[in-house]
């Protein structure tokens, strides 16, 4: 029978229409394989019904310490790969060994100080700064190229440590796995209307929101399933895993944060920054070395976060005793960023760094 025969059908079969009983009749022989269609959809519509518990679940459910460590580690191996893995110039070591000490001199300000804490150096020459969940921070070369001082560094690297206090990519994560799981309900329920219309299970499993390119729906319903069961991620398997790393990951890239997470992550930098020592009016600074496009997500105009860490910081020193907002480090006598001379003159790195 062709698609077009039974949409007529099924559309008399579901909505009741006048003289469904002369299309059935027209149809010839249809009318067990339409009482074969309605078994189908009943039992289509009670797997639905068990598998929308489970989405119910995920969106209830509390992520463990255990399951951010291990998807901010599965989300961390995708940013460097996508930035082209650390940075091997001449002397990368001790840049990291800097990095890491400014890096975890911040976080110790921060709401989670005892966070494994790991900073690094992207090959990139975007300027990107990225964070995975767990604590894990990258800057890239080009923005290491961009910076004037220190200040500007922990103003970048204060930022990404906010969104990892905050939490705000495993809020993102669990948005996007309950989303997953409710486009798979919807695949389900349409699973006997799109066999009687011929189309593959291929097709299907390509409907479920996305990781059903990558996975099929069977493995999907099962990571669910799991997952609102509080499994382990590091149980998930290496292919359900990495899909559903690439495909979050592909959603932040696209859309990024929301506008208030990263008013937020700006608004808790200054104060990090602050706390440890260093200028905010240097961050506020920075933001306008950014491009205005080629960042690894999107993010809010930068005129428009300027002008409301300026107002934050207006605001703060109205309450603060003192000029506490104000470093006492002579910023023009600093030289803090190893390799950044070097990689604005795009030659091998000889720069000095601060043991």
């Amino acid at each position: 029978m062709s698609p077009r025969r039974w949409s007529l059908a099924v559309t008399c079969l579901l909505l009741g229409l006048p003289g469904c009983a002369e299309v059935r009749k027209a149809l010839g022989h249809s009318g067990g394989t339409l009482g074969q269609f309605a078994k189908d959809s009943e039992e289509a519509e009670r797997r639905a019904t068990e598998m929308q518990k489970d989405c119910d679940t995920l969106k209830a459910r509390a992520i463990t310490y255990e399951e951010e460590s291990a998807f901010g580690g599965a989300v961390s191996v995708n940013w460097v790969s996508q930035g082209g893995g650390l940075t091997r110039r001449p002397r990368a070591q001790a840049l990291h060994v800097q990095l890491n000490k400014i890096g975890k001199n911040l976080a110790a300000q921060s709401s989670r100080p005892d966070l494994p804490w790991t900073f690094g150096v992207l090959q990139s020459e975007g300027v990107n700064a990225v964070s995975g969940p767990g604590g894990y921070v990258f800057v890239s070369e080009g923005l290491l190229a961009r910076l004037d001082n220190e200040s500007q560094l922990a103003g970048v690297l204060s930022h990404e440590i906010a969104h990892i206090t905050r939490k705000h990519a495993m809020r993102e994560y669990q948005r996007y796995l309950v989303d997953q799981c409710e486009d798979a309900v919807k695949a389900e329920k349409s699973k006997p209307l799109a066999n009687a219309a011929s189309s593959t299970a291929k097709q299907l499993d390509s409907a479920v929101g996305g990781l059903g390119q990558l996975l099929p729906a069977g493995e999907l319903r099962t990571l669910f399933k799991q997952a609102a069961g509080q499994v382990s991620i590091d149980k998930w398997g290496k292919e359900a895993l990495q899909a559903f790393t690439n495909g979050f990951i592909a959603r932040l890239t696209e859309k990024g944060f929301g506008e208030q997470d990263e008013y937020a992550a700006d608004a808790e930098a200054v104060e990090l920054m602050a706390a440890a020592g260093y200028a905010p009016e240097e961050y506020v600074a920075f933001l306008s070395k950014l491009p205005d496009k080629g960042l690894s997500t999107e993010h809010p105009r930068k005129d428009k976060r300027q002008g409301q860490l300026r107002a934050q910081l207006a605001e703060l020193r109205k309450r603060a005793p003192g000029d506490d907002f104000v470093t006492s480090v002579d910023l023009s006598q600093t030289r803090l960023v190893p390799l950044r001379d070097a990689l604005q003159a795009g030659t091998p790195a000889t720069a000095a760094h601060t043991d």
